[in-house]
């Protein structure tokens, strides 16, 4: 099965509508730039006790996303970032050599605030690594489809706010 997903973000019905709102306005002067940036994904290695109780390769077969960066505040940093474009994941358990390609493909808008901390809000699907010492989620790697909203606090700690349906990349892969 083929799951569609971008970035780190998670929606929360109305209270997302809300919240990007809330966040342009508490920019202030938010300027609107145009213009789509390639994004490249490099190789990830994972050692075992990270995501999952093995090490975890991540490769990227397909990759063309692209970002955007749709707003910023009056110092020119990025407030809003739009992503768009095709990404397939490849998930693969380095002691058995089992793999599972996941479609990360889609859009999604990242808001970044001036406390450090974010939020994702997708509404396909989206890979996400959660370490260990998060207080508000197992450690894992995951993928979650149908549309979220995912909060990363200033510590890169993950709230998963809303989610649709969620596949556990190492307990497919174990």
């Amino acid at each position: 099965m083929r799951k569609r997903i971008l970035g780190v973000a998670v929606s929360v019905g109305l209270v997302v509508a809300g919240l990007p709102a809330s966040a342009e306005a508490a920019a202030g002067n938010a300027t609107t730039p145009s213009g789509w940036t390639p994004v490249t994904y490099g190789s990830l290695d994972q050692p075992a006790g990270t995501d999952c109780s093995f090490e975890l390769k991540i490769d990227f077969p397909t990759q063309g996303v692209e970002q955007r960066i749709s707003a910023t505040y009056p110092d020119g940093s990025p407030l809003r970032t739009d992503f768009r474009g095709p990404l397939i994941a490849r998930y693969t358990n380095a002691a058995t050599g089992g793999s599972v390609d996941e479609d990360l493909s889609g859009v999604g808008t990242l808001y970044n605030f001036p406390d450090g901390s974010s939020l994702w809000t997708i509404p396909d699907n989206f890979g996400v690594s959660i370490k260990p010492g998060d207080p508000y989620h197992a450690p894992g790697e995951y993928v979650f489809s149908g549309g979220e909203v995912i909060a990363i606090s200033p510590t890169h700690q993950v709230a998963i706010l809303h989610q649709t349906k969620v596949t556990d990349v190492c307990a497919a892969l174990s």
